[in-house]
């Protein structure tokens, strides 16, 4: 355990954070109001995306009903009790009714028939049969934060957006990934149960798990170009990727050519720098 005199509380937003008096992982207050802005677009994004699956759940829903109205007499021809074989037996001792099914041949519940006839989609969504219903399940969102260092975006999302699943926290270097997790335990059961941390190669680790996150954020310190392709390929079908610029000198076009170069934009007349990612 460590000894809690050689650090400093840190409060920003609902979460809490030791930082070493030594300063030994990057904190960037600066950056508060671009994690609130993060947290706010987060926020947006899940209830967009719940919207969207709500809309489109009815037209999904309206299958079912219209085989459980065909299949509905079929019981009833199960029902029936035959004092003898019919008269049109197979030799092999099976018989059929008039359409020329086999009487034996269980017949598919309507449930067994939607199941068969839908799969899961790639956006987190999943069946369940509750109360022998067939009903659609949203997922909560898996969120990347790409370059964690002390974690504190990430235990912020955790604790502050609602709705929100697992968060899983990458840096590559061990100081930064022990802070992390030192700050996880710091939050409580809240953050324990929701926030993982990982010593990885951003780049690396989203290449080898594409499409497994419905949000990829990126604040690295300077551009995100060199992230951004690795970082597309890991978010899945109908995500969102977050990507923050720190060098301003940059990014404002003061330096044309760095600017074409590592912000991946082109500079106008007046000085404003158009962003493209």
């Amino acid at each position: 355990m460590a000894d809690l005199s050689e650090f400093k509380i840190v409060k920003e937003g609902e979460a809490e954070i030791l930082m070493h008096k030594q300063n030994e992982v990057f904190y960037n207050k600066a950056q508060v109001n671009n994690r609130d802005m993060s947290i706010a677009v987060l926020r947006t994004f899940i209830s967009k995306r719940k919207e969207e699956h709500e809309a489109n759940l009815p037209k999904k829903a309206k299958r079912a009903p219209k085989v459980s109205e065909s299949d509905a007499s079929e019981p009833a021809k199960e029902d029936v009790p035959h004092a003898s074989p019919p008269e049109d037996c197979r030799d092999n001792g099976e018989c059929e009714d008039g359409n020329g099914m086999a009487l034996d041949e269980p017949h598919k519940t309507a449930e067994e028939q939607v199941k068969s006839s839908e799969e899961c989609n790639g956006e987190g969504e999943s069946m369940s049969n509750a109360d022998g219903k067939v009903q659609r399940e949203l997922k909560p969102p898996r969120v990347l934060e790409a370059l964690s260092a002390s974690g504190l975006r990430a235990l912020r999302y955790a604790r502050e957006v609602e709705g929100i699943g697992q968060v899983v926290a990458l840096d590559n270097d061990q100081a930064s990934v022990d802070a992390c997790r030192r700050n996880i335990k710091f939050n409580g059961s809240v953050a324990c149960s929701k926030v993982e941390s990982h010593l990885a190669d951003a780049p690396v680790y989203m290449l080898t798990h594409p499409k497994e996150f419905d949000v990829v954020d990126l604040d690295p310190c300077g551009s995100p170009s060199v992230f951004l392709d690795s970082a597309v390929q890991s978010v899945a079908d109908g995500g969102m990727l977050m990507c923050t610029a720190t060098d301003m000198a940059v990014l404002w076009g003061e330096m044309g050519r760095s600017a074409i170069r590592n912000m991946v934009h082109i500079r106008r007349e007046e000085n404003i720098a158009m962003k493209w990612l």
